[in-house]
């Protein structure tokens, strides 16, 4: 369904001032801010503070002030008349408040000790020099780094999951329907709206987000820009600069592919090897319609590069050793 652009606008307002929001609408202004990652990013350095805002109680009462003022404005007035028994009904008043003062303070208290175990920190090290792979009490998996550490709170059910992260880690992410999952570095804030997603924050002044699957919303100290799939956020002099991940398979350390074509066309083919492994191959116009059937092992750059020549019959050159060719 095609939405209006008034309708997109209206989103986006919620969405930057951190309105609520339903549910529908932020999978809708998510979906927006997916495909159109450039025109976000840009609106949001043209309205976001040098510094992190300050919310304090008196703006938020401000805020409530103004919507019950609405609500009131379109309800009638009130008429309070007190006759012979005005006593008797302003002891009665007087009663049902202090009850349901009374209700509301059990119901707080009883609310707060069913989520008291919620609210407590968990902690996770890896002390050893391998990478160690850990579940999160929401069943998230991380991957932590050597020396890396995490620490995960939540305050019940439908708040946001928060994660500390002091070093570097790998996080594929559980989705919870409405359940924000936030990753707190020294320099960086991100925030899932997607699933997995690397962050390294060895060195806090040049921490960096790389994502593999989905959406991510990474935030600094003055700026705040959305990445999708194959792309990356790298924090430099305090702003985030993004950019397109050159070499997946060196990033996220997977292990090698093979990666089958059956009778597809060359320029298939290499964009499949591009997002795989970051190499990138230039194909000649005269090449550009031969079709290709292989198993191709992207474990090794140089092999890619002479079987394709071998399969189109053509000749290739080395424009960058290991990550960039050229057929011809």
């Amino acid at each position: 369904m095609k939405h209006t652009e008034e309708y997109i606008n209206e989103l986006l307002a919620k969405y930057i001032t951190g309105e609520v929001m339903s549910d529908s609408e932020k999978n809708d202004i998510q979906e927006w801010i997916a495909t159109h990652a450039d025109e976000y990013n840009r609106l949001v350095k043209l309205i976001s503070p040098k510094k992190a805002p300050e919310f304090g109680t008196a703006k938020a009462w401000a805020r409530i002030e103004e919507h019950i003022d609405k609500s009131s404005a379109k309800k009638p007035a009130m008429s309070i008349s007190i006759n012979k028994n005005k006593k008797k009904s302003l002891g009665m008043s007087v009663f049902y408040a202090a009850a349901s003062v009374l209700v509301i303070v059990v119901i707080s208290i009883s609310f707060f000790m069913s989520n008291r175990d919620n609210n407590k920190e968990q902690l996770f090290a890896n002390n050893t020099a391998e990478k160690m792979m850990i579940y999160l009490p929401d069943s998230s998996l991380v991957t932590l780094y050597p020396n890396a550490k995490v620490s995960y709170r939540t305050g019940g059910m439908n708040s946001a999951r928060e994660v500390a992260l002091n070093g570097k880690a790998f996080f594929n992410v559980r989705k919870m329907h409405g359940r924000a999952f936030k990753v707190q570095s020294e320099n960086l804030m991100v925030e899932v709206l997607g699933t997995s997603f690397l962050v390294d924050a060895t060195k806090a002044e040049s921490s960096s987000v790389y994502v593999k699957t989905g959406v991510v919303s990474v935030e600094s100290e003055n700026s705040k820009v959305i990445i999708k799939a194959n792309q990356k956020a790298e924090l430099d002099n305090k702003t985030l600069k993004t950019g397109k991940i050159e070499n997946p398979y060196e990033v996220f350390e997977e292990k090698p592919k093979v990666l089958s074509f059956e009778n597809a066309g060359i320029m298939e083919v290499v964009e499949k090897i591009e997002q795989t492994t970051g190499v990138k191959i230039e194909v000649s116009k005269e090449l550009r319609n031969n079709k290709i059937t292989s198993r191709i092992d992207t474990a090794d750059t140089e092999t890619i590069i002479v079987e394709l020549a071998f399969l189109c019959s053509c000749k290739y050159e080395t424009l960058e050793a290991g990550k960039h060719y050229r057929l011809y």
